[in-house]
């Protein structure tokens, strides 16, 4: 199992199965299930750290609280890209983004970014979201901005071409069916007529 965990993305596991691997990796003075001693510094095993980043990254845990110069979305960085329909995680992201330290900076670099003709999209950052036009959709319009990536997912599935049968179909041929001819025998012919000549 921790062969497994080591080589599979934390991402595809669901919330439980995380949930169940955080609670086998703790313990006292040790973890034990991967048996990293613990520290002053270091409470948790390096497992359980990526499990608690991708819970955070999720909005399934709370926030940590961020190393110097480090921002809240440090490791975490697909819960800030704009993706799907899903408002409430946009709008958490965004929260979080009031509550970082490192605010007036990602601000002040995202300015000069926006100034110098750079489009960002599918993107919060600063707290702002960014459509995949590179349009700024404000707060108060997210979850109109939801919607409408919600059709236009609805709308692609609906106009998708109907799937062809791989069946190759065969239509039968039959050959035309022969003329009649008369026959050029005089004998048959006048048979024909002998009631007629008599």
């Amino acid at each position: 199992m921790a062969t497994r965990t080591q080589t599979r993305s934390f991402s595809s596991y669901s919330t439980d199965q995380l949930r169940a691997m955080e609670r086998e990796h703790c313990g006292t003075g040790r973890c034990r299930r991967c048996g990293f001693t613990y520290t002053p510094s270091a409470r948790l095993c390096p497992t359980s750290r990526r499990i608690a980043l991708e819970l955070e990254s999720r909005f399934k845990a709370p926030m940590s609280e961020p190393r110097v110069g480090q921002g809240m979305c440090a490791g975490k960085g697909l819960a800030w890209t704009v993706t799907g329909n899903e408002s409430s995680a946009w709008r958490q992201a965004a929260a979080a983004c009031t509550q970082c330290p490192l605010l007036a900076q990602c601000t002040a670099d995202l300015e000069r970014r926006l100034a110098g003709g750079e489009k960002i999209t599918n993107q919060i950052l600063a707290g702002r979201l960014f459509s995949t036009q590179g349009v700024e959709v404000k707060v108060e319009k997210i979850e109109q901005y939801a919607d409408r990536c919600g059709m236009k997912t609805r709308d692609r599935n609906h106009r998708a071409p109907a799937r062809r049968s791989t069946r190759c179909t065969v239509m039968a041929r039959t050959a035309p069916e022969p003329e009649k001819t008369l026959t050029t025998d005089t004998g048959d012919q006048l048979a024909l007529f002998e009631s007629v000549a008599a």
